[in-house]
């Protein structure tokens, strides 16, 4: 399909699509003067696109917090990435470009219900609940209820975080319903709108998304496994869950997007784009930089993990030799040297972009069977775990049996006397470049797996931060209102689900 451009004003104009080859993921106009309104339907790949390249490309510091990447001698990077000193201008297009998205959604929420387009809707619905899970897990309290209102309510007041996230439950809930709607509107002969091609996620199967859903619902109460405080409230959505019949994520279902990306300029999958090579076939800077992490490659090559060929590439002039260095060295090591990253996650220009992998959706599975949470083997979810790891990397089933059945502790099931800790260690194997995000949740939540802090002189607090600051945007325009939140430490404030 032909890609689509959204021109929006900041946060408050309407939405807009313009037809032609996109420049940016999202662009912005100051002119509201010159946007037209575009239909649900044109909007929605637009904002799914938008949501694979904010996945993609906004969490390389946490590719070298969590041990997966370092970087390259012949490069410097900013301290504040490799001590954990930052400032409130760190990282803040993890909050701005998601409340653009945000804005997005939202007009396709309500321009959906306006046109009674119910699958549409919900499928906004869910992406809404995705995004700001994600603010919530990165800043803990953050506008929610009166973000989204743009002019009439410039400076938002903040909500709290535990409220929020029980309301994103309401929000997914509301969609299943509309899915449900449309079900009953079709069944009596009437016509729903579907997105198809459209969809360039799940191109418009509405089990897939109500799956994902379910997903993204485990998700966030796995995030909460460890607050005594907050059993009753997963039971309970456990519950609901259950009764609604539709599972979780299946093998091969990963929810990815693609809206036709090419090897042209402006038109590359925004992961291989950012780490892999331009148009003109040359690695691109940030692949030069970002090179392999020793704790990852030792790791992969003690459990004989064939992953470490995809994960990474041979230092140069060779076919096998995989070569690291520590997070925060003194002394890292020049490209030629190191491993860079790897074909598995660089596969082409055209590779779609993940937004929740079906080898993590298998995970979370493995963890509540494991905890007694869901039904099914823990042991049969955490083998199909790995296996879907496999397969996206360009491995076999067969590759990931032989791998999972050594009697190595956090590989074997039977060789690891704890077995949430195996499903957690492997977790972190699997995500790997993809999803660092998903690995830092869970380094927080359990501690789980040590991964080594940066060995850079300056790091004077030994703690992998729990958090972000509030954007200095924040600071600048609705300063008051984030001040009330108080003095905010990365080490010390806690989301309200790190216990």
């Amino acid at each position: 399909m032909n890609f689509k451009r959204i021109t929006i004003g900041v946060l408050v104009a309407t939405m807009t699509v313009l037809s032609g080859c996109q420049k940016g993921y999202l662009d912005i106009n100051n002119n509201p003067n010159q946007v037209t309104a575009a239909t649900p339907v044109l909007v929605l790949p637009a904002a799914l696109s938008s949501s694979g390249a904010y996945f993609s490309t906004n969490f390389t510091f946490l590719n070298l917090w969590m041990g997966y990447w370092n970087w390259s001698g012949n490069y410097s990077i900013a301290t504040s990435d490799k001590n954990y000193q930052f400032t409130t201008g760190y990282n803040t297009g993890i909050w701005d470009s998601a409340y653009i998205i945000l804005k997005n959604y939202d007009y396709i929420d309500t321009q959906a219900a306006s046109l009674s387009q119910p699958q549409i809707q919900a499928m906004a619905k869910i992406m809404k609940a995705l995004h700001f899970q994600i603010l919530v897990d990165t800043y803990g309290n953050i506008p929610y209820t009166n973000a989204l209102k743009g002019i009439s309510n410039a400076q938002p007041s903040y909500d709290d975080a535990t409220a929020v996230y029980e309301d994103l439950f309401k929000q997914i809930d509301a969609a299943l319903s509309l899915f449900n709607d449309a079900d009953k509107v079709a069944a009596q002969g009437g016509t729903v709108v579907n997105p198809g091609s459209n969809d360039i996620m799940f191109q418009g199967n509405i089990n897939k998304w109500r799956r994902f859903a379910n997903t993204l619902k485990l998700r966030m109460l796995l995030r909460q496994s460890e607050k005594s405080d907050r059993q009753s409230f997963i039971q309970t959505q456990l519950a609901t869950i259950k009764a609604s019949g539709y599972g979780f994520t299946q093998s091969g279902e990963n929810a990815a997007v693609n809206p036709g990306y090419a090897n042209s300029s402006g038109q590359q999958s925004p992961f291989y784009g950012s780490y892999g090579n331009g148009v003109n076939g040359q690695p691109v800077e940030n692949y030069n930089i970002n090179r392999a992490n020793k704790y990852a490659v030792d790791f992969y090559k003690a459990e004989n993990d064939p992953r470490l060929s995809r994960f990474y590439a041979p230092v140069a002039g060779s076919s096998s030799t995989y070569n690291a260095t520590y997070f925060g060295t003194i002394n890292p090591q020049a490209n030629s040297l190191v491993s860079g990253i790897g074909p598995g996650l660089l596969r082409s220009a055209s590779q779609s972009s993940y937004i929740l992998t079906s080898h993590e959706a298998f995970f979370l599975q493995a963890e509540a069977a494991q905890r007694g949470w869901i039904s099914g083997t823990a042991q049969t979810l955490y083998q199909q775990a790995i296996t879907e790891s496999f397969l996206n990397l360009g491995l076999t089933a067969a590759d990931a049996s032989t791998y999972y059945a050594q009697a190595l502790s956090n590989v074997g099931w039977d060789a690891s006397s704890n077995k949430i800790q195996a499903i957690i260690t492997q977790k972190w194997a699997s995500l790997n470049g993809w999803s660092p995000y998903e690995a830092w949740s869970d380094y927080r939540r359990l501690g789980l797996p040590a991964v080594p802090i940066s060995q850079d002189p300056s790091t004077s607090v030994k703690q992998i931060p729990i958090r972000l600051f509030y954007p200095q945007s924040e600071y600048n325009y609705n300063s008051t209102v984030v001040a009330a939140q108080g003095n905010i430490n990365q080490f010390t404030s806690k989301i309200f689900w790190v216990k």
